[in-house]
């Protein structure tokens, strides 16, 4: 049907079929046949070819052909457009979000998209046309729409399915915006997991995509599903806000369904002893209560040290609270005092140490007085303090 309008309005519509875009001779004969008709003003690639799996089922070869329609296809077209298309304004890729947001079972897919995005990127440098479009999931034609069944709302690396209205709009103001890499989606709404016992596995099963884990083994890694570094935030996040859980990031790739579910029940049970304590605190003199409070440092002092201990490596730990660092000192009355977060330490500053012209102290917290203040001001008097003892 848009065939024949295109026709109907003086459009020269040509179709070639069996032409691989990826093979150098293919698409000079492409390019050259098309720049006869008229000079070439833009160039699209919308191709795909999923292959997915697990990073530990993928292979060579399974990379390889999902690269063709895309990271070869585009170096291809870029290579010989600049040779062939001199007037060319346009030159877009479609990507996806399961490359800059990242998708389980998708890393092929992901660094084929990747690779286009560094090519347009390469040719906007140079002062050439260069846009790859991050789509999420695309309703109405293409793809998804053809894997569909039965008209149902799909939900792929956690976008809706956008109408090709929309994308057609959003596309109209990407060719003017001058930015080599953008992105258009429909974010889905984030499923709250049910309170009970599946309540956080379901969580980390819907930031992973997966419908149903109770077909999974219990026992896989989240390392092995094809959990990437966004995933790993999100779960640490959601983890630390929703559930009052703290994990390192290693941790998290370590974790299992069975650990999960564990994790379940221990804070289920938790909650159930906070509860039962605090029916019998309501009960309880003002001896009772100044007992309870006594013991509240003491957890919060684990609990940092676990921090501590889960993120900074144990060759990073430094027993001095303050340490003059060996800079290139000038003669100068300007004194640097470098201070990292809580999980930080003088390792950190160990590329920016050899270009500081002054005097430098470094100061940090150290497990023996961890536990020393808990709010940023009382912390500033606590390294004044130590640094003027010294």
């Amino acid at each position: 049907m848009k065939v024949r309008l295109w026709k109907s309005y003086g459009v020269n519509v040509l179709i070639m079929q069996n032409i691989n875009v990826a093979d150098y001779k293919d698409c000079e004969y492409l390019l050259r046949t098309a720049e006869r008709g008229a000079p070439v003003d833009a160039i699209f690639n919308l191709g795909v070819i999923l292959k997915d799996n697990i990073l530990e089922n993928q292979t060579a070869a399974t990379f390889a052909e999902t690269f063709q329609s895309k990271a070869r296809a585009t170096q291809t077209l870029d290579k010989l457009s600049r040779q062939i298309c001199p007037k060319l304004r346009h030159f877009v890729v479609f990507s996806s979000v399961s490359c800059g947001r990242g998708n389980a079972g998708q890393t092929n897919y992901g660094m084929a998209n990747s690779i286009m995005e560094r090519i347009c990127e390469k040719r906007v440098e140079e002062g050439l046309p260069g846009l790859a479009i991050q789509w999420g999931a695309v309703g109405d034609v293409g793809l998804v729409a053809d894997m569909q069944e039965e008209n149902k709302e799909l939900i792929i690396g956690g976008t809706l399915q956008q109408r090709i209205s929309s994308c057609l709009n959003e596309l109209d103001k990407f060719l003017i915006y001058g930015r080599p890499i953008v992105s258009s989606m429909v974010v889905a709404e984030k499923k709250a997991g049910s309170s009970g016992l599946s309540s956080l596995v379901e969580t980390v099963a819907n930031i992973l995509d997966i419908k149903d884990w109770k077909v999974i083994s219990q026992n896989t890694y989240l390392a092995e599903l094809g959990v990437d570094s966004m995933m790993t935030v999100e779960i640490k996040q959601t983890l630390e806000r929703d559930f009052d859980i703290f994990l390192t990031t290693q941790e998290i790739r370590n974790l299992t369904f069975a650990k999960l579910n564990k994790l379940t029940n221990d804070n289920v049970s938790s909650n159930a002893n906070a509860n039962g304590n605090a029916n019998v605190n309501g009960n309880a003199n003002v001896s009772d209560d100044n007992t309870l409070n006594n013991k509240k440092p003491n957890v919060v002092e684990t609990n940092a040290i676990n921090l501590l201990i889960g993120i900074v490596k144990d060759k990073d730990f430094i027993l001095e609270s303050c340490l003059n660092l060996s800079t290139k000192k000038q003669e100068s009355t300007t004194e640097v005092f470098l201070i990292p977060g809580i999980d930080g330490s003088a390792t950190i500053f160990n590329y920016l140490i050899p270009n500081i012209k002054f005097s430098t102290t470094f100061l940090h917290y150290t497990t023996i007085d961890i536990d020393a203040v808990d709010i940023i001001s009382e912390a500033t008097d606590h390294l004044i303090n130590v640094s003027q003892s010294l």
